[in-house]
């Protein structure tokens, strides 16, 4: 209850802020801007990490757009995720948000809280602008949901001088990869730079063992809810979450770290193997580190198709905002995305959803990547399954590394937790 107030209070600061704001831009647009048009204030939220570029991009968007103020938001992962939950329960959502797609984006057009851009789109000529793929992953029951900002595909990276000094190479099949996580070990390495807190960093392990064990039919059934989730196939992919755990793989303490720290680990090169996306080289860059001095390789699924886990991240617009602001955010969101800026910036923008980008030189992971996903891809698992079984699959990675549940249990409260869902939708 306390954690909720505290959330609830600082969304209330960040509102009262922006009301403030709104009344100073307000006032403002009865003396009238340079260009004699109503001055519109638009509150805009989004992540810090990753995103150096965007301070710039909308400076220059406001200086374009002198009648357009943006007040610009930024958190870390997990404290976006909880502001924005309160946000929508509280009715105080921004002008524009980021989200990413699957149920984590699904939950706002569903319950009538964001713009619905598909004539937008239409008219806008978007299927000439933005990866289909992209459009088509922020579509839900057939309307536009999201302007596509990224669309991001997740690979194994490692430190090249590490792999280098071990004489290893990147692994093309389970055993290759297994035997590597014990040379690392044996060499006073940790192999596997995950941090548990949120869970979502170790689920990007968890989801590329269930598609070894399971193969992309019964996978993509398990994320459809199709098929019980008290199998052979997740049994076995907890098992081995618990082999890891106890083989010393992951960090000491890996259920509490946070993700954020076990990318340090992977820094220093005393952590081995992290799974990132398209947006790594970014994060490589910020961190004051070299790009060049790291490798990603495609987990050996061993399963052909071989597929990528990939996912899109979008930009949506507050549906109950009123229609000067909706005009504005939308501008904002088709500036931020188009080819220009996305250039312009690209040495630090991940892996843009626009058509036409030209992949920059300190990025040289992006193309390798989307390369890796020709053969298929399939939804990161937070956003393929609904967000209460996501968390009971956190918690049930958490307690099979505490040795609280067996992966049985494991797969068994998965189970349960999807027939919960589902007698809840009836």
């Amino acid at each position: 209850m306390k954690k909720w107030v505290v959330l609830l209070f600082s969304v209330l600061l960040v509102v009262t802020s922006a009301v403030g704001c709104s009344s100073d831009a307000g006032q403002k647009s009865q003396e009238g801007s340079s260009s004699g048009s109503a001055k519109v204030s638009i509150s805009f939220w989004t992540l810090n990490t990753g995103w150096a570029w965007l301070q710039s991009a909308v400076e220059d968007f406001e200086k374009a757009n002198p009648d357009i103020d943006v007040e610009l938001t930024q958190y870390e992962v997990d404290p976006f995720k909880e502001n924005l939950k309160v946000a929508a329960s509280s009715k105080t959502l921004p002008d524009m948000w980021f989200t990413w797609g699957g149920t984590l984006g699904s939950f706002y057009p569903e319950n009538g809280m964001t713009m619905d851009l598909t004539q937008v789109a239409q008219d806008h000529k978007w299927s000439e602008k933005y990866n289909q793929t992209a459009i088509d992953m922020s579509t839900y029951d057939g309307k536009i949901s999201g302007i596509p900002l990224h669309l991001n595909v997740l690979g194994m990276w490692y430190p090249k001088e590490l792999y280098q000094k071990l004489n290893l190479q990147a692994p093309s099949t389970f055993a290759e990869f297994e035997s590597q996580l014990q040379t690392l070990k044996d060499n006073g390495v940790t192999p596997l730079a995950f941090g548990s807190k949120g869970g979502w960093h170790t689920m990007r392990l968890t989801e590329q063992l269930l598609e070894h064990f399971a193969g992309p039919e019964l996978h993509d059934k398990l994320n459809n809810l199709e098929a019980s989730w008290n199998d052979p196939a997740v049994v076995k992919t907890f098992e081995k979450i618990k082999e890891y755990t106890d083989k010393g793989y992951f960090p000491m303490g890996y259920s509490s770290l946070d993700p954020s720290e076990a990318e340090m680990l992977f820094y220093q090169q005393s952590g081995a193997i992290i799974n990132e996306g398209t947006w790594f080289d970014g994060n490589i860059t910020e961190n004051g580190f070299d790009p060049a001095q790291f490798d990603v390789f495609k987990f050996p699924t061993e399963q052909t198709p071989a597929r990528a886990s990939v996912f899109v991240e979008m930009l949506q617009l507050n549906g109950a905002s009123d229609p000067a602001k909706q005009e504005a955010a939308l501008k904002l969101g088709e500036y931020l995305t188009s080819v220009e800026v996305v250039n312009k910036f690209i040495d630090d923008y991940g892996s843009p959803a626009t058509l036409g980008f030209t992949v920059s030189d300190k990025t040289p992971h992006v193309q390798p990547l989307l390369d890796s996903a020709k053969d298929g891809g399939f939804l990161i698992t937070d956003q393929a399954l609904p967000q209460e079984v996501v968390q009971k699959l956190f918690e049930a990675q958490d307690k099979v590394a505490l040795n609280e549940w067996t992966p049985q249990q494991a797969a068994e409260n998965m189970e349960n937790a999807v027939s919960s869902y589902k007698s809840k939708q009836k």
